[in-house]
């Protein structure tokens, strides 16, 4: 099995591991609610930028999971989801693979002239790899954290900016800003 394809399945059980743990057994039938998709780009601010030139460019999905931490954050404006993603630039100087899965846990602030912004923080696992030159390090799995602002322009359609910072015991400083455009079923 090629690395690329154990990244996708990695990612894929993740994901699929954390939101059968959020669905709760009577979940009614309204299928997709609570998932969104997103796609955008990863712009490292550390030398790993040497190999994407500007971004490396993907998509991800997210859920909103129905449950809170109890006494932690307590309210209707606090909402907590899980999130996967992959972002991937092949350039001349090398490829970056970089998967990020995180727990997110975010504050909507009232509605300001029909939008709504919001913010938070996230915490999670990273998992990347390069090749080429610029500097070469074989997959490994991080931990990582940052935090989140963005705007809901409607019910569906939101965009979403992260700075994250990734744990680099002998590996490439990772942190960089992630940005996003998604739409929520």
């Amino acid at each position: 099995m090629s690395v690329m394809a154990s990244l996708f399945r990695r990612a894929a059980l993740t994901l699929v591991a954390g939101a059968a743990i959020a669905v709760p057994m009577s979940a009614s039938a309204q299928g997709l609610h609570g998932l969104s998709v997103r796609a955008g780009g990863y712009f490292p601010s550390s030398s790993i930028h040497k190999l994407t030139d500007f971004a490396a460019w993907g998509a991800g999905l997210e859920y909103a999971v129905p449950w809170k931490v109890p006494g932690l954050f307590n309210g209707q404006a606090w909402s907590t989801s899980i999130s996967a993603d992959f972002y991937y630039s092949g350039r001349k100087r090398g490829i970056l693979r970089y998967i990020p899965v995180t727990i997110n846990q975010v504050y909507t602030f009232e509605s300001q002239n029909g939008h709504t912004p919001y913010a938070g923080f996230d915490i999670g696992a990273a998992t990347f790899g390069t090749t080429g030159t610029i500097p070469k390090q074989v997959t490994v799995t991080r931990l990582m954290g940052g935090l989140i602002l963005g705007l809901n322009f409607d019910q569906h359609f939101y965009v979403e900016g992260r700075y994250e910072w990734v744990g680099k015991y002998k590996v490439p400083d990772m942190q960089g800003f992630r940005a996003m455009v998604g739409y929520r079923f």
